[in-house]
């Protein structure tokens, strides 16, 4: 093989592997689907015991049901419970995502599904006679998003 076919063929095989820059080519095809999940939670009238945990002296058993409503799952990276007394915040208690893998199995919710829970809080101000909880998730498209639910005690 001659030099300059040599070159020739090596330049026909970069030009091979560069990708195509005319106006002609296809645009990179968007993504389909949600742009972003709708998720909407709802809460029933907490229960209220003693905690049987040393070092609390109440526990607060929230059930709660969180619905994703346009097609794309999400993950919930915490529930957080802020205990109001005559409008000041109180107390302050998380659920993490990794608490609730332990205590699930599983922090997802799936596109188009509904999952019920019970959100279990153990506190010590007895004071407080309303909460709000702060729910945190993340899409499937990496989109943050919180949504707020207040509970009476």
């Amino acid at each position: 093989m001659t030099r300059p076919t040599a070159l020739a063929l090596a330049a026909g095989a970069v030009m091979m592997l560069l990708p195509a820059c005319s106006r002609d080519s296809p645009a990179a095809p968007s993504p389909t689907g949600p742009s972003q999940a709708r998720i909407s939670v709802t809460a029933s009238a907490p229960l209220l015991a003693f905690s049987p945990r040393p070092g609390f002296a109440f526990r607060i058993t929230v059930p709660a049901t969180i619905t994703e409503s346009a097609g794309l799952g999400a993950n919930i990276d915490f529930v957080r419970l802020q205990q109001m007394f005559r409008g000041v915040a109180v107390e302050r208690s998380e659920i993490s995502a990794v608490d609730l893998i332990a205590a699930t199995g599983s922090n997802r919710l799936d596109a188009n599904s509904t999952r019920n829970i019970n959100l279990i809080y153990d506190v010590n101000d007895g004071r407080a006679t309303s909460g709000i909880l702060t729910f945190g998730f993340t899409d499937d498209r990496g989109n943050p998003q919180a949504a707020d639910f207040d509970v009476s005690y």
